[in-house]
C-alpha cells in the first residue's frame, strides 16, 4: 500500500516532473552504472545537486548530477547498483531510447571550500557526490578520495580515485601532505559516523556529511 508520502511525491510529479532520455549505459564495473542523459529542460547545475528519478509506480530515487554538459544538455549519473531494491534494479535495466519522469534538480547544499586540499571519503554510493565536486573545484585545489571498498579504476570521469579498507583510513589520511583542508564523507550512514569520528581524532574540523542509505 502506497504511503502519505509516496502519494504525495506522485501528485507533485504529476505537476512538476520532466521527462529524461538514456543516451547511454555503462558498466565502470559489476556494480557501478553510468548512465548518460538527455535532459531537454536546462539546468543551473552545481555540484551534489540530485535528481528525483520515478523508479516505478509512486516509487523514486534521488541520483546526483555526477557531471553536466550545458551545451548539449547531457547529464551523467552514476549509480551503485550492489544491493536489490526498486533503485537498483531499475538503474539495471535502463536502455538507450527509454525515457523515465524525474524531478529536479533539488540538494546542492555541499560546494567545494576554499579549502587548499579537497578530501572525499565514502562509499561506491557516493562517487557520483564526489565526481561533482571535482568537476567544480578550483583547478589549484588538490583533491583526494578515497572508496571504501573497490576495486574501482584508478579514475572515474577523470576524478582519481584510491580505493581501501576502513582499517586503512587512519594512515591513508596521516600519509597525505595537507594543508588548508575541507573533508567530504558521504554513503552508507553508519561508514559516515565511524569515518567523522576517524577524521575527528586526528584533529581535522572541517567535515561536511551527507548520508545516503541505512
Amino acid at each position: 500500500m502506497s504511503t502519505f508520502k509516496e502519494k504525495a511525491t506522485a501528485f507533485l510529479m504529476s505537476r512538476i516532473g520532466k521527462t529524461a532520455y538514456v543516451i547511454n549505459t555503462t558498466a565502470i564495473t559489476h556494480s557501478l552504472l553510468q548512465i548518460t542523459l538527455h535532459l531537454p529542460e536546462p539546468i543551473n547545475w552545481r555540484s551534489c545537486q540530485h535528481l528525483k528519478c520515478e523508479t516505478g509506480k509512486q516509487t523514486y530515487r534521488d541520483y546526483t548530477i555526477a557531471s553536466w554538459d550545458e551545451a548539449t544538455r547531457t547529464a551523467v549519473l552514476l549509480i551503485h547498483a550492489a544491493h536489490e531494491g526498486a533503485g537498483s534494479n531499475w538503474a539495471k535495466q535502463l536502455q538507450p531510447e527509454q525515457s523515465f519522469f524525474y524531478a529536479g534538480p533539488g540538494g546542492g547544499f555541499h560546494q567545494p571550500a576554499a579549502a587548499d586540499d579537497l578530501v572525499c571519503i565514502g562509499d561506491a554510493s557516493a562517487i557520483g557526490h564526489f565526481v561533482s565536486l571535482h568537476k567544480r573545484r578550483h583547478p589549484q585545489q588538490q583533491f583526494h578520495t578515497m572508496i571504501l571498498g573497490g576495486p574501482l579504476p584508478a579514475t572515474i570521469l577523470d576524478m582519481p580515485i584510491n580505493t581501501g579498507a576502513s582499517e586503512q583510513l587512519t594512515n591513508w589520511i596521516q600519509d597525505l601532505p595537507l594543508q588548508e583542508t575541507t573533508f567530504y564523507v558521504a554513503g552508507h550512514i553508519p561508514l559516515l559516523i565511524k569515518t567523522r569520528k576517524t577524521i575527528k581524532e586526528l584533529g581535522w574540523k572541517q567535515i561536511k556529511s551527507a548520508g545516503f542509505w541505512e
